[in-house]
């Protein structure tokens, strides 16, 4: 070593490649580094299209870069980041970036790794306590609105994530839970992370890194990351993009995804895709309805056909035969009888007329005079047979016939009011209206909800409306 005070002392000048080679030349002629064995872990293992590998074997304190030449690579055994061999080489010199490595002629397998078997040990130990079960796996979401993101935003897989994730799913809200993914102290950070997540109102929890090696990655296979993954209140993700192994993540995770692009892809349905099922569905629900409302059409008009109020002579059959078997008692006082009757025809025509009554009663005041008609008719008949039988006894049964009448009036009187009672026309003329949801009569306000079309039948057509609020109040 020269120091400053040296500075004076003649020295020779060499060029940089000159120097480099005669470094090189130097630990080519070192017995001690022409055949070594180095014991040491796989690390930032690299094939490239020649058949040549690249990897770094380190141990707690150091690293050296190690090289492997086609002919030689091609009879080492399978290598893989994390395992511990013995790779037997010469020291050598990059010497166009002065860099010493490991010119390695054949490897032996050293058992496995350091970090491998805390890898396989930690596995066992988890997969025993039921961590990994199928059955302890929830189901995502199919359609999540807001997601949490445990990683580090400096990370290629966060941002990844969320380059997919504003692509596919703008209406996606994303909370990032920023932690480190790299690094001795990246576990504990993930587990506060983790716990932050599971307390947010989140739909679903996606804990994401990029590819590194296995050393960067191996933070993913801390027991502490692995059981706070499993507690989360939320379905969990695992995104960790590897090469490799699988991270223990993955299979705790209730899903797991090779990389988080893949992540995003597979969890967040494209927006569009929603917009077009939805109108699709939006369809298919009118089509139903039409449906539905062309049977309750057809169900309503069967029932308008069947109804009693369709064919209302139907119901004057019974009373019909009573008119009949009083009219026996009523031929001896028929001419005082047939003038009441007549008199009170008369003044239910005029109240008919006034009340400008429907084609139905119409119809009923017409089939009313006809059998008046055929009465009148049959009893002038009979009355030509018994007009000598009658005449001689007349003064006789007056007072007979006159309460006869009066029954008879009184008899009816109460059919006519109960007729009239009867005809929902004659309500609708007042203003009132028959309200139906559907087909079905509304009795209770309550029983229709806000934004309901409405049907109210009038005395003269109908109405369709739609309910902007209801109320319990305005009648018992």
């Amino acid at each position: 070593m020269i120091d400053a005070a040296d500075s004076a002392l003649p020295y020779e000048t060499v060029a940089v490649s000159r120097l480099a080679n005669y470094i090189s030349r130097k630990l080519v002629r070192d017995p001690k580094l022409r055949r070594l064995g180095v014991q040491g872990e796989v690390s930032g293992l690299s094939e490239r299209p020649g058949g040549q590998l690249y990897f770094d074997l380190k141990d707690r304190d150091a690293l050296i870069k190690c090289v492997a030449w086609a002919e030689a690579a091609a009879t080492f055994p399978p290598l893989r980041n994390g395992q511990e061999v013995v790779a037997v080489g010469s020291v050598t010199t990059f010497v166009k970036r002065s860099t010493y490595q490991l010119d390695v002629v054949f490897v032996e397998d050293g058992g496995v790794g350091r970090l491998h078997a805390r890898y396989e040990a930690l596995k066992r130990k988890l997969t025993a306590e039921g961590l990994f079960a199928a059955q302890r796996k929830r189901a995502l979401p199919r359609f999540p609105f807001r997601v949490a993101l445990v990683s580090s935003r400096n990370a290629n897989g966060a941002g990844d994530f969320l380059i997919q994730a504003a692509r596919r799913a703008p209406h996606v809200a994303i909370d990032v839970f920023e932690t480190p993914v790299q690094g001795d102290a990246a576990g504990a950070e993930i587990v506060r992370a983790l716990e932050r997540a599971s307390r947010a109102p989140v739909d679903l929890i996606v804990l994401a890194r990029g590819g590194g090696s296995y050393e960067d990655l191996f933070v993913f296979n801390d027991e502490r990351v692995v059981r706070a993954l499993a507690r989360c209140a939320h379905p969990t993700v695992s995104a960790i993009g590897h090469e490799a192994d699988a991270p223990l993540t993955d299979f705790v995770a209730d899903f797991r995804a090779e990389t988080p692009s893949t992540a995003a892809q597979t969890i967040l349905p494209r927006r569009d895709d929603l917009l077009r099922e939805l109108r699709e569905r939006t369809l298919a629900l009118d089509r139903c309805a039409g449906r539905s409302l062309e049977r309750a059409q057809r169900d309503l008009q069967r029932i308008e056909v069947r109804s009693p109020l369709r064919a209302p002579q139907r119901l004057l059959h019974g009373r019909r035969q009573a008119v009949d078997a009083a009219a026996g008692d009523l031929r001896r006082a028929l001419d005082a009888g047939l003038r009441a009757r007549a008199a009170r025809v008369g003044v239910l025509a005029a109240r008919l007329e006034k009340c400008n009554p429907s084609i139905a009663l119409g119809r009923r005041r017409e089939r009313f005079a006809l059998a008046a008609y055929r009465l009148t008719a049959s009893a002038n008949a009979a009355l030509d047979r018994e007009r000598r039988r009658l005449a001689a006894t007349r003064e006789r049964i007056d007072p007979a016939a006159v309460a006869g009448v009066a029954r008879g009036r009184f008899a009816l009187e109460l059919q006519v009011a109960k007729l009239e009672g009867r005809d929902p026309t004659r309500i609708l003329q007042r203003g009132y209206a028959i309200v139906t949801v559907g087909g079905v009569a509304v009795r209770d306000a309550s029983a229709v909800e806000p934004g309901s079309l409405i049907t109210a039948q009038l005395a003269r057509g109908s109405l369709v409306a739609r309910v902007e609020t209801t109320s319990p109040h305005g009648g018992k």
